[in-house]
């Protein structure tokens, strides 16, 4: 049954706060407790089967009230352990790039715009249902994007849950789909990020942390480097995570996204915390892809080597037709700008890519870091 309270209100009744609050009664006598590490929530639950649907033929959750298609489920994750994740020869190498603006398509657009680096979506180069790459060469995928050829490629896995699990679907697939991408020649992945959900049993946050991990040797496995993508929504998670990153030399960058949940103003100290953590625990170097709120770079320069910031701003105010002004050292206006043809629109990207990346470094990256 579908809870009927409001997104806001579950949050507050749902998020882990084991300083607040008992552990659920149920927790400590359950069989996944050495993964799972318990719930410490507002509302009075037994234990996390407390949010099962009851529902089992029409579920698709990871749930033990429906054993045969839980057994499957785990069976398709060889179990909840991230230990038996194979260890791999990393490929990362550390990207000269601080912020990189996110490109979402060529429309209204005549040339490529200039830049070092660019980010896209990781479902636009991949056509899930065809099981395929979009492109056949680099070049055919830069002149889709209109983007500089020589620029380094960053492909971003965050994204809504409907658009991103269909890459789990593809199971065999995936390895040839691997193989294609590895010839585009790009710098860098975020593995997708399957989500934690707070009103589903944790079994479902357990199978999705494991398919994170699976995903992400895969394409470590193929000769593409990949950010770890350490999606956490309790301590015993951030706390798994940095066991995994610790165990494995071959892991040089992690990502996270501050956009949805750990974007909240009431939970974003949890989330920067429990990054800082795993670079705290690492006992090496580690560098960290992030997506959304910026004001979080501050916080977790103090312990990641680099800070890699993906910026969706300037290119949808483009395409909103809104033009960059600066006001002010640390400020930037967006003052809506009328375009009569397409060379107006490229103009405008070029500048607004180039006000961004000026204003974000300038207030994030350019600044003492004694005053942190």
């Amino acid at each position: 049954m579908l809870d009927p309270r409001s997104n806001e209100v579950l949050v507050r009744a749902l998020t882990d706060d084991p300083f607040a609050h008992s552990l659920a009664l149920g927790c400590g006598s359950c069989t996944k407790f050495e993964w799972c590490g318990g719930l410490s929530v507002r509302d009075s639950i037994l234990d996390c089967l407390d949010f099962c649907c009851g529902k089992p033929n029409e579920c698709t959750n990871v749930c033990v009230k429906n054993p045969v298609q839980y057994v499957d489920q785990l069976r398709e994750i060889l179990g909840f352990d991230l230990a038996n994740i194979p260890h791999l020869t990393g490929n990362y190498r550390t990207i000269e790039h601080d912020v990189v603006p996110l490109i979402y398509h060529r429309t209204g657009r005549d040339r490529p715009v200039s830049g070092s680096a660019f980010a896209l979506r990781f479902r636009d180069v991949v056509d899930f249902a065809r099981g395929e790459v979009r492109f056949a060469t680099r070049d055919l995928l830069c002149e889709a994007f209109k983007i500089d050829p020589s620029a380094d490629l960053v492909l971003s896995g965050v994204d809504h849950d409907e658009r991103i699990e269909p890459w789990w679907a593809l199971q065999d697939r995936r390895s040839q789909i691997l193989r294609q991408l590895r010839d585009l020649d790009i710098q860098l992945v975020t593995a997708p990020n399957f989500s934690l959900v707070l009103d589903k049993p944790r079994t479902d946050d357990l199978h999705a942390m494991k398919r994170i991990a699976i995903v992400w040797s895969e394409f470590e496995g193929n000769g593409i480097a990949c950010a770890l993508h350490v999606n956490s929504r309790t301590f015993k998670d951030f706390e798994r995570w940095a066991d995994f990153v610790r165990a494995r030399s071959e892991i040089g960058i992690i990502a996270y996204e501050f956009i949805t949940g750990s974007g909240k103003k009431a939970r974003r100290q949890f989330h920067i915390d429990g990054l800082r953590k795993i670079a705290q625990t690492a006992d090496r170097p580690l560098d960290i892809v992030v997506r959304g709120d910026p004001d979080v770079i501050t916080h977790l320069r103090r312990d990641f080597r680099k800070v890699i910031y993906i910026d969706t701003m300037a290119y949808m105010k483009t395409i909103k037709r809104q033009r960059a002004v600066r006001s002010g050292n640390f400020k930037l206006d967006w003052v809506a700008t009328k375009t009569n043809i397409r060379s107006e629109v490229d103009d405008m990207l070029q500048h607004n890519l180039s006000e961004q990346n000026l204003f974000l470094r300038g207030r994030f990256y350019d600044q003492d870091m004694a005053l942190l």
